[in-house]
């Protein structure tokens, strides 16, 4: 006789019937357009261009609610934000000034909803959780169950994790694929979990991508650069937003666009954002988002260019990452009747 019984740990199975059958509830925007409930983003940037400054509005917006840069959150929700390195006294600062810059928030339901988990505020002789840590070991915690542990507990439905660097420190070689497999792992077991996250890292020695090996991206639907303005390192955030991975159906507030944090004329802080596309770039990138075209040569008539300059133009707005490789080419087929699914 088969024993059907299965242990609580092992994989599971679904038929399709049952798959079919089964009503998912929709997943809810954290941060509206580009992050669901449930998924995963990666923001990279230098040293000193203000990633820390952004993730930590994003933790704002999302505990409180609001809407900054565009992006919205539509209701309070437990945030976890966890530091590797920042003084706790550093953090308390910024906290206080980017409250101010989203519009429209809940500040006491920001101050219950977002939890710190500061690797300045413990005791030095306390063990802080590292990423990369998923080795099993008798009555203690590895570091991945320490955090989704208390991503738990908390009831979180966002964790933001600031950054790779500090939080990984297991990790001897960015470079080695083979090392970043612990921390996909625990990024997968945080989509298991629906519990979104983002990742903050650093970029590489060029600037143009983020550091290490390519297997970190696996997991993630959005990848977020921020790209310092020239002579703007270290003198406060400014930057252009640059989207090399994502998923989603594209609008203004997730293409390229320069960002400064400015102080008003009642001397408060508040994040000015400004488009960064060119007339050639816009026009091309409405024409081939209609989806109302075949092929490039469509595109061409359609905007009276040459197909040489539809291409040069394609090219800039994909190393700019107003457009991907990827979204062109689905939104040409669904021009041609072969994408009817949408995005």
């Amino acid at each position: 006789m088969t024993n059907t019984k299965r242990d609580a740990t092992s994989p599971e199975t679904i038929t399709l019937g049952r798959l079919l059958a089964h009503e998912f509830p929709p997943r809810e925007a954290l941060v509206a357009p580009w992050l669901r409930q449930g998924e995963s983003a990666m923001i990279w940037a230098a040293p000193g261009v203000g990633k820390t400054l952004l993730t930590l509005t994003l933790a704002v917006m999302v505990a409180g609610g609001g809407e900054v840069m565009g992006w919205k959150s539509e209701q309070p929700r437990k945030v976890l934000f966890i530091d590797g390195e920042m003084a706790i006294e550093d953090l308390q600062e910024r906290a206080k000034m980017l409250i101010e810059t989203v519009e429209g928030i809940d500040r006491e339901a920001a101050s219950r909803n977002l939890h710190i988990l500061s690797r300045n505020w413990q005791s030095p002789d306390a063990a802080f959780p590292d990423l990369n840590d998923a080795e099993s070991r008798e009555g203690k915690l590895n570091g991945q169950d320490e955090v989704l542990r208390e991503a738990r507990r908390l009831g979180a439905e966002l964790v933001i994790l600031d950054n790779f660097a500090t939080l990984a420190t297991s990790v001897a070689d960015e470079n080695d694929a083979a090392a970043m497999t612990p921390t996909v792992a625990f990024l997968l077991r945080m989509k298991q979990a629906k519990i979104a996250a983002i990742l903050v890292h650093h970029s590489g020695k060029t600037g143009e991508t983020y550091r290490g090996s390519s297997k970190l991206a696996t997991t993630f639907e959005v990848i977020l650069g921020l790209k310092a303005e020239a002579g703007t390192v270290g003198l406060g955030a400014a930057f252009t937003l640059v989207w090399t991975k994502y998923r989603g159906k594209p609008d203004a507030s997730v293409r390229p666009r320069t960002v400064r944090l400015v102080k008003d004329d009642a001397g408060k802080e508040r994040w000015q954002v400004e488009a960064s596309v060119d007339d050639e770039m816009q026009a091309l990138i409405e024409a081939v988002e209609s989806c109302r075209y075949a092929t490039q040569k469509d595109v061409a008539q359609a905007l009276s260019w040459d197909t040489s300059k539809v291409t040069r133009t394609k090219v800039r707005a994909i190393k700019a990452g107003f457009i991907t490789e990827d979204h062109w080419d689905r939104c040409l087929r669904e021009g041609r009747g072969e994408d009817q699914l949408g995005f």
